[in-house]
């Protein structure tokens, strides 16, 4: 007689699922954490390149890197908490919200900046 090894005994409460809607909410609130973070680095760009010394304006685009890093760090330990204890769905639409908003996003927010310092070195 041989001996072997056991199964693994089921999750407890069994498969939780993945709800659709659930992700959507985790891939708008992706969206939404980058549009906030552009929106704060285009300003710091702004109040920047509006002061006296328009070298502050990379100041703002230190302000964006920094922010976008949080952002990072932000939704992938959320989202795998949340993979990992609580809902899926949400926790799947972070991950999967950063990483398409963070190809689009600080694309259209560089632009920005860069039209800002350009218009702003022009006038001076």
């Amino acid at each position: 007689m041989t001996w072997t090894v056991p199964p693994p005994p089921p999750p407890p409460g069994g498969e939780r699922p993945i709800r659709g809607r659930k992700v959507a909410i985790g891939l708008g609130l992706a969206a939404l954490g980058q549009v906030l973070t552009i929106g704060l680095g285009v300003l710091g760009v702004f109040l920047g390149a509006v002061s006296d010394n328009s070298e502050n304006a990379l100041l703002g685009i230190y302000l964006e890197i920094l922010l976008q890093l949080l952002l990072f760090v932000a939704c992938l330990v959320v989202g795998i908490v949340w993979i990992a204890r609580r809902d899926r769905g949400l926790g799947l639409g972070l991950l999967i919200g950063w990483a398409v908003s963070v190809l689009v996003f600080p694309v259209a927010g560089i632009g920005v900046c860069i039209a800002v310092i350009n218009a702003n070195s022009g006038a001076s």
